[in-house]
């Protein structure tokens, strides 16, 4: 039995809860926790987080940043780190 099972929710509905993440140490709320890499960065840029879509994303993996495509769906978790660079700054 999953968490979800045990909470009275469909894997549905647990997918599209809002879950908070950090992207360049700035709290971003989405409404999802599958998204793509194209969605953190459009979240983030409508709540203030001074990124553009151009820029690079990397999702905190332990010690390293690991990149996330555009085009990548990812699953997201609370309190989940993000970077998001120019592309010509150096990691």
């Amino acid at each position: 039995m999953t968490d979800n099972a045990v909470a009275g929710i469909s894997e549905d509905e647990a997918l599209r809860q809002k879950v908070e993440i950090v992207v360049n140490r700035q709290e971003v709320v989405l409404t999802s926790r599958v998204v793509t890499g194209l969605e953190i960065k459009q979240a983030a840029i409508a709540q203030g987080v001074k990124i553009d879509l151009a820029f690079r994303l990397s999702k905190r993996v332990g010690n390293r940043w690991d990149p996330v495509d555009d085009d990548e769906r990812i699953r997201v978790h609370m309190g989940e780190q993000f970077r998001a660079q120019t592309p010509d700054e150096n990691s």
